[in-house]
């Protein structure tokens, strides 16, 4: 028997693809992917958490096996995104939880917290923070808008090599995994990324005027930041505003890695468990 199961449910009418880990009975930990990611990426990282929650890991909606949008300007959004994130919540009758983001999924949980108080008991921010660099948001569209095909899972893995260098990834194992999860077969046979095309020109449409500053100095939950050392996306001059608002947040700074760490270390790991259960 598999250690996870894969649930595939009606949020806001669509299908929305969920990963658990552990027992319905134990406390509920939500991680949620980034921009061009899926539930899968947390297959490394979930079963270090299930003994003590039950982690919830969604698609969120145009990734991975979960339904594409009819309405992309308005449903490939971060509200919308939430609101799938309550349905999800209410059909595993779940009333509250703890959060881990990477990246958009941090952005999720912030917004999930200026919607409804008290559903998040714990936030952590991987890589993610209220404001963003321009110059690397930049970078982010010069490879998001593309829809390149792919004969060959190595020409894929070729890509996705140079995509997410900033990972910290240093197995092949990990890299041949990554890849293998990336993409989805087309009718001629060959490759294209998993995700809907259309969630990447809504955002590039639309990240420019990003500025989450107020629902962050209105987190009434405790936060922590995982922060990647060479990261363009919240550089140190992000990171120092954000402690100025947030004294109390702990900050994990990964070495050797640009956004976004891939909790995939027992640093990293031993990190988030000491903050969600202090």
């Amino acid at each position: 028997m598999p250690a996870f199961r894969d649930h595939f449910i009606s949020c806001c009418g669509y299908e929305l693809h969920v990963r658990t880990w552990g027992s319905s009975e134990k406390p509920a930990l939500v991680m949620s992917h980034g921009l061009a990611r899926l539930a899968d990426d947390f297959d490394h990282v979930a079963p270090q958490f299930s003994d003590d929650y039950f982690v919830l890991c969604p698609s969120m909606i145009g990734r991975g096996l979960s339904g594409w949008a009819k309405d992309p300007d308005q449903e490939y959004t971060v509200p919308f995104y939430v609101a799938q994130t309550f349905e999800m919540l209410d059909h595993f009758k779940i009333s509250n939880c703890k959060w881990i983001g990477t990246s958009m999924g941090g952005l999720i949980g912030l917004a999930v917290t200026a919607e409804a108080a008290g559903w998040i008991e714990k936030l952590v921010l991987n890589d993610i923070g209220p404001e963003l660099d321009p110059a690397a948001v930049a970078r982010i569209k010069s490879y998001v808008g593309a829809s390149p095909e792919f004969e060959t899972i190595s020409d894929v893995e070729q890509i996705v090599k140079l995509i997410y260098a900033p990972f910290g990834i240093v197995d092949e194992a990990s890299w041949a995994f990554i890849s293998a999860r990336s993409v989805r077969r087309l009718p001629n046979g060959n490759f294209m990324m998993h995700y809907d095309p259309e969630v990447m020109r809504v955002f590039a449409e639309h990240i420019d005027k990003f500025d989450a500053w107020d629902q962050f100095n209105a987190l009434a939950c405790p936060v922590m930041l995982i922060s990647g050392a060479k990261s363009d996306l919240i550089p140190p001059s992000i990171v120092e505003k954000m402690k100025v608002q947030k004294p109390e947040m702990p900050v994990l700074t990964v070495a050797n890695c640009g956004h976004a760490p891939h909790l995939n270390d027992r640093e990293q790991i031993k990190a988030i468990k000491a903050f969600l259960s202090d």
